[in-house]
Order: C-alpha cells, then sequence, then structure tokens
C-alpha cells in the first residue's frame, strides 16, 4: 500500500512539473512573438509625437507629426501641440500628400513630449501614467437646476436648466480604445483578465477598493505592458 501511495505522489509531482514546463513553454513563446514583431512601452521608449485623428493612431504609435501640420505655430516650441489644438481648426498633409482639414474637437488626442493627451469633451486632458489601464482627470456636462423668480409675486417661480461642466476620474483601456467614467465595477472588468489580482481586489472592503484602485492599476500594467508593433 505504501509502494503505490509512493507511486502515486511520485506521477503527480511529474505530471506537475510537465504542466508547469508547458506552461513556461508558452509563455515563452507569447513573449518572443512579441519581443519579434513589437516594442514593449517604458519609460525609456520615446513615443512619436504628434495628433492622434483616431484611437488607431495611437495603437499603432502612428501620429500625424508636426512635419505634416500645416499652421502658423512655430514648429520649434516645446508646447507646440498645445498651441495647435487651440485652434478650431487643424489642417495637414496626410501620407498619401493629400491636404487634409479637421475639426479640432473631432481628433482622438496627441502626443506631446512623451506623454499623451486625450480628446474627451473637446478638452485635451494628460495622462499622468500610461500602461495598458490608464486613468485621467476629465470633464463630464452635467443639468443643474436652479430656482426662478418672479418679481410680481416675489415667489420663486420655475426652475431653470443649465449646463456645467464637473471634473470626473475617467479609465482608458489600450487594448480597446474605451474611455469611460472611473467606476470600481469598470476596473473590475478589467482586472478580471488577471486571475490572482481580481481575486485579491474582490476580497477588499469597497472603502479600501477606491483606497487601493490606483496599486491595482499599477500592478496589472506591470504584469501586462504595453506593446506597440515596430514599423
Amino acid at each position: 500500500m505504501k509502494v503505490v501511495t509512493n507511486l502515486i505522489i511520485f506521477i503527480d509531482i511529474y505530471l506537475m512539473r510537465k504542466f508547469q514546463l508547458i506552461i513556461g513553454f508558452v509563455l515563452s513563446l507569447h513573449v518572443n512573438a512579441h519581443a519579434q514583431d513589437s516594442i514593449m512601452y517604458s519609460k525609456d521608449v520615446r513615443l512619436y509625437e504628434g495628433i492622434y485623428i483616431n484611437y488607431e493612431d495611437l495603437r499603432f504609435n502612428w501620429p500625424i507629426d508636426k512635419e505634416k501640420i500645416i499652421t502658423n505655430v512655430p514648429k520649434e516650441q516645446l508646447d507646440f501641440f498645445s498651441k495647435l489644438v487651440e485652434s478650431d481648426i487643424i489642417e495637414y498633409k496626410e501620407r498619401d500628400g493629400s491636404v487634409i482639414k479637421i475639426k479640432t474637437e473631432k481628433i482622438w488626442g496627441y502626443c506631446q513630449n512623451n506623454v499623451i493627451f486625450i480628446n474627451q469633451e473637446s478638452s485635451f486632458f494628460r495622462i499622468p501614467v500610461f500602461g495598458a489601464i490608464s486613468s485621467f482627470i476629465g470633464v463630464v456636462a452635467v443639468i443643474n437646476h436652479s430656482p426662478g423668480f418672479d418679481p410680481f409675486m416675489n415667489t420663486p417661480s420655475n426652475s431653470t436648466a443649465h449646463s456645467i461642466k464637473e471634473f470626473r476620474p475617467f479609465l482608458f483601456d489600450f487594448y480597446s480604445g474605451d474611455i469611460t467614467e472611473f467606476s470600481l465595477e469598470k476596473l473590475e472588468d478589467y482586472l478580471i483578465r488577471d486571475a490572482s489580482l481580481i481575486n485579491e481586489f474582490r476580497q477588499l472592503r469597497k472603502k479600501k477598493k477606491k483606497e487601493h484602485a490606483a496599486k491595482y492599476m499599477r500592478l496589472y500594467n506591470e504584469r501586462h505592458p504595453v506593446f506597440f508593433p515596430k514599423g
């Protein structure tokens, strides 16, 4: 009986080691595949400067650079793109040589000094720490109702609706391009792609989840770096 038990233990250990070798081999293939046709983003990687007409321009690190932009804004300025997006219209030469005019509010964003800015509600907001999951402060339009006043009756009258903008945190998912207002539920939707992190995160109380949200985004980004295609 003891011999059989030892044999079973030996087989279990053998199979477990074989499984670990297979997993390691698959992961190495995945990393090597990325290494061959992609560039992993890090603080040392310089992103190409320019405007992103759409999300795909960021995804492939292929913006419209300043040499293709037709403008009176001096191109030697370090804040050239910040100045450029102050205008209503941006004019540039497409990659095929044609000249395009686009409303500034329609572009996706831009990259300046290795920092990405996202167009959100026709304003551009900086992503402080860029990664597979990023957060930034943006704005939302909120409808408020203020009470009116009837001077003849000397009493309040029907309320008046007016729109104001409030600053709120947002999430940006690099691989899907989704930009959504921050919520713990949405963050969990992203973290669920990492089994160990999501399990750990879900064990926290709601208050702790809010306090440690940035930490878990950082951990996720360390484990799941951004890759840009080469070329």
